[in-house]
Formats: structure tokens, sequence, C-alpha cells
């Protein structure tokens, strides 16, 4: 699943404003910097170095974070860079999510998971 060009941080520019200006959270599979733009809709920046592995893997990672976030962050107003390590490549996609989840509740950002979706339905 590719996220919309709305939903994703392209621009240098865009992304050294997040890395500048940003509050940062890390485990050990990725860092994450967050800050609050002016808009409807959270965006999202991604960088997967070829330290983490071939193409191939960092493809993968790349899929696996976009799931998650459009999974997680259906509220608006922040602007997320996350920076995968290279330990991301021999995690599972759950242990991916819940990585991000965690990061995100630390940043103070709300969302909503997949685990409070099932239980509100």
């Amino acid at each position: 699943m590719s996220l919309p060009a709305i939903h994703r941080i392209r621009r240098p520019a865009e992304f050294r404003s997040v890395l500048a200006r940003g509050s940062r959270v890390s485990n050990s599979h990725m860092n994450v910097v967050a800050t609050s733009n002016n808009r409807s809709r959270s965006r999202i920046g991604l960088s997967v170095s070829k330290r983490v592995g071939s193409a191939v893997t960092r493809n993968l990672i790349k899929r696996r974070i976009q799931t998650a976030f459009a999974n997680i962050c259906n509220g608006g107003g922040w602007d997320l860079v996350v920076i995968a390590k290279p330990p991301s490549s021999s995690v599972s996609y759950g242990e991916l999510y819940a990585g991000i989840e965690t990061l995100i509740t630390r940043l103070g950002i709300e969302h909503t998971s997949l685990e409070q979706e099932v239980v509100a339905q």
C-alpha cells in the first residue's frame, strides 16, 4: 500500500525543517522526529540508508513503515520523519508496528491503533 503524495514529505527543505525543529524519540529499530504542521493531515518522510540492507530490504522496510503509519496516524497536524536503523531489517512487521506506535505515543501524538478500532466495533 503506497501513501498518496499528500501524506508524504518529499522535498529536502521539508525534511530539514522537521529535523531542525522537531522532537526526537528513538528505539533500537528507528528514530522518529516530529513537529506540528498547519495541515489537516499528518505526513511522513522516510530515511532508510544503505546500511539497513539491499534495495529489496530497504523497500520492504519502507512499505512496512508506510503501512503502519497509515494504520496508526488518522489524525492531522503532524510531520514525522522516520529514520530506520540497521536492526529494523531483522524484525517482523508486528514488532515494527508496535515500535512505531510506542514512539508516536511517547511524542504525545494522538492516534488510533488497529486494536482500538477492533474494540470499538
